[in-house]
């Protein structure tokens, strides 16, 4: 497990090198994925099928962006 934390209540996994998976209470709620200088964020349950929601220049910008949508 990467991180987890009470402010962001999800955990975030590092599923490969540079994809993190967001779970929330035992669900998939969506990915990050570090590309560059940036951090797409991902909504969705299933890596392949999940759509871009935002970008962020860091990791905990993008996991609170997922978790407001």
């Amino acid at each position: 497990m990467i991180a987890s934390t009470d402010v962001i209540q999800a955990d975030v996994i590092e599923a490969l090198p540079g994809v993190f998976r967001v779970v929330k209470a035992d669900i998939v709620i969506g990915f990050v994925i570090e590309a560059g200088d940036r951090f797409v964020t991902l909504y969705g349950p299933v890596y392949n099928t999940s759509v871009e929601i935002a970008q962020s220049r860091d990791r905990d910008t993008a996991v609170r962006r997922l978790l407001a949508h």
